[in-house]
């Protein structure tokens, strides 16, 4: 048996195949940077909000928050006294701090506000649930990543304080455990608490009411932070973890994460050069005899009985190209070169 040479047509298709596939392959890699940048937290808003089975209010809002990079804060403030973040890269580190007066007012009509708090005497549940939505420039499709958590019961305020300060006769009620200090927002945009750190954040939410109404957000425990001078309200740490670049590559790692381009690449170009190759032994007889003029031939004589109407003389030729194909002896015979 002789090596296949260059000029095999099989060969030629199988090389073809092969090239195109690792050209599209390495096209693909070039459009992207393995290399991952940061990827920092470009806006950020806080709202807190308060539920029954008659409806949900918006107590607290606000959307002027400061983002300051963890390397530019003064060396002088300590914001990680257990040292949890020491393992992570310091320009993947924010210090989030946002005002504590809402960036909107209180406009719910007095009306709602009166049946709202009698729905707080008729329900059993009330429930009040704290959100930060976070903003980043990638990965696509995942810009905007938003943490919720409900209060759990032990931790909410009474009923009674809230219908009080509803109705005025309270200006403020404190709610306990809303929110962990420390926060991780993965490369494939996700947030999620910082598992070393339990750190979580009591408040005041108080009411102003001069001109104009509206709430504002006071940390307990804001003393004992130091880092946000005059912003007062909801301050929290975030890690934002690096992220490939853009490029076909970046965004599915991105949004897939390694497993993303394994089954992009390896499987689905594997699966393709598999299919190219897969029972070549069977193709044989139809893509790699040495001559088949003789056989083409006979389908066109096949071909001429039946244009003729000649169906006996179409039907044994018709089973001598069948009795050609079943015996590889007579195969080989009818399609060697002159």
């Amino acid at each position: 048996m002789s090596i296949r040479g260059k000029h095999d047509p099989l060969f030629i298709t199988i090389y073809s195949n092969c090239a195109c596939t690792f050209r599209f392959s390495l096209q693909m890699y070039s459009s992207g940077n393995p290399t991952n940048i940061a990827n920092p937290v470009k806006d950020a808003n806080v709202q807190v909000d308060i539920k029954t089975a008659s409806g949900r209010l918006t107590l607290y809002q606000t959307t002027l928050c400061e983002r300051l990079q963890w390397d530019k804060l003064n060396a002088d403030i300590n914001l990680d006294p257990r040292g949890v973040l020491d393992t992570y890269n310091e320009n993947d580190i924010q210090l989030i701090c946002c005002q504590a007066d809402a960036s909107i007012l209180w406009l719910v009509p007095n009306v709602v506000q009166t049946r709202f708090i009698q729905s707080l005497d008729w329900e059993m549940d009330m429930d009040i649930i704290f959100t930060w939505v976070l903003t980043r420039d990638r990965p696509k499709g995942k810009e905007v990543v938003k943490y919720e958590r409900t209060i759990d019961p032990p931790y909410l305020p009474k009923k009674s304080d809230v219908q009080k300060v509803l109705n005025g006769s309270m200006n403020s009620f404190r709610i306990y455990n809303l929110y962990p200090r420390y926060f991780r927002v993965t490369g494939s945009g996700d947030i999620r608490p910082l598992e070393q750190e339990e750190i979580s954040v009591s408040a005041d939410l108080v009411i102003n009411r001069v001109d104009n109404e509206w709430w504002s957000f006071h940390d307990v425990n804001s003393s004992n932070v130091t880092g946000c001078g005059r912003l007062t309200g909801p301050m929290a740490i975030i890690i934002s973890e690096e992220t490939p670049p853009q490029g076909i590559i970046g965004d599915t790692l991105s949004k897939f994460s390694i497993w993303g381009l394994y089954i992009t690449f390896v499987l689905a170009v594997g699966r393709f050069i598999r299919l190219q190759c897969s029972d070549l032994r069977m193709r044989i007889p139809y893509e790699n005899l040495p001559s088949c003029d003789r056989l083409i031939a006979l389908c066109e004589d096949i071909y001429a009985a039946r244009a003729e109407g000649e169906l006996g003389v179409e039907e044994v030729l018709y089973w001598t190209l069948v009795k050609i194909y079943r015996s590889p002896h007579m195969l080989l015979e009818y399609t060697k070169t002159e």
